[in-house]
């Protein structure tokens, strides 16, 4: 017979169970067979390797040796196999996309740059989503490896337990008001001042942002009127221009309508807090760290190009975007 690797696990097996019976249910061999197997590699060793008893087994002088030289064979096997297979998956990690999401926003557009230089020999896929919840689902169900989205307070997402992460900053929610309307002149604007306004909201969803503004609104004393729904800033801006509605906005939003001002709300009733989230299985956690700190030096040079958002960023809003408890 030609000595192969089982047998050498057999040896070995033999030896920790201290009896061919103990170590044939091991193998899960019958004993006869695992005696015979056993007879057949000591006579291609040349000789016995055990000294049997009624009490078991025990490696003899030349089996000593043997079984000191089969482990190494065995653990060096092991760990060739091991980095045969890690060095294999990361290859196919290599090939495969890097899928990147996120909910439509600025933060997108900062994470796929952030991606491009990263790890700039990685193909890359983007599926920027409306819906946050479809977003985390798609991260749960290891269809996304890498997100960026907001979240708000009280009305956590349900990621799953193989997705991380991490909170960016908080980032507060301004109000969007008519150049002409009386709290326009004002430098910040008290939530309790909006009691008697139409709002315009986009639609509402599983983000809870509907339920948000009606619990935040209602702690200042009143409860807000929804009088307009739409996805659609553009469409938002033109109510809030003509003086049918006020709107919150992100301070990073894009926005252009003439005849409209942004203005901070007192202490940030709203806000809501940016995530990074990446899938364990697929995201090595050395590139969420650096995702991370891309992200954050990325957003920090938006805030210092919008006066409004600097304003109000110098004048304490550093410290609350940033801060502890983030």
């Amino acid at each position: 017979m030609h000595l192969e690797f089982r047998h050498l696990r057999l040896l070995l097996t033999v030896a920790e169970a201290g009896s061919i019976r103990k170590a044939a249910a091991r193998l899960q061999l019958s004993q006869p067979a695992t005696s015979a197997q056993l007879k057949r590699i000591e006579q291609e060793l040349g000789g016995p390797l055990f000294i049997r008893s009624v009490d078991g087994v025990k490696p003899n002088e030349n089996g000593q040796y043997v079984l000191r030289c089969a482990r190494d064979l065995v653990a060096g096997f092991d760990r060739l196999r091991e980095h045969a297979r890690s060095a294999a998956e990361a290859d196919r990690q290599a090939a495969a996309p890097l899928r990147a999401g996120g909910t439509a926003g600025l933060l997108v557009s900062l994470l796929v740059s952030a991606l491009f230089e990263l790890v700039p020999e990685r193909r890359l896929t983007i599926d920027a989503r409306r819906s946050v919840h479809t977003l985390v689902k798609l991260l749960s169900l290891s269809k996304c490896d890498i997100a960026v989205f907001g979240e708000f307070p009280g009305f956590p997402l349900p990621v799953g337990e193989s997705v991380a992460t991490r909170t960016l900053l908080r980032e507060p929610v301004f109000v969007l008001l008519a150049e002409e309307h009386p709290l326009a002149r004002k430098e910040m604007v008290g939530l309790q001042e909006l009691a008697g306004e139409d709002w315009v909201m986009p639609e509402a969803d599983e983000s809870g942002v509907h339920a948000y503004l009606h619990l935040t609104c209602q702690s200042a004393g009143f409860t807000p009127r929804i009088a307009h729904v739409t996805p659609d800033l553009s469409v938002a801006q033109i109510l809030v221009a003509g003086r049918r509605a006020v709107c919150g906005v992100w301070p990073t939003a894009d926005v252009s309508a003439p005849g409209t001002v942004q203005r901070p709300l007192v202490d940030v009733p709203f806000h809501r807090r940016l995530l990074l989230a990446w899938n364990t299985e697929s995201v090595p956690p050395e590139l969420a760290d650096a995702a991370y700190e891309r992200l954050l030096a990325a957003y920090l040079p938006q805030v210092r190009q919008r006066p409004q958002y600097l304003a109000w960023w110098e004048d304490g809003g550093e410290e609350f975007a940033l801060g502890e408890g983030t």
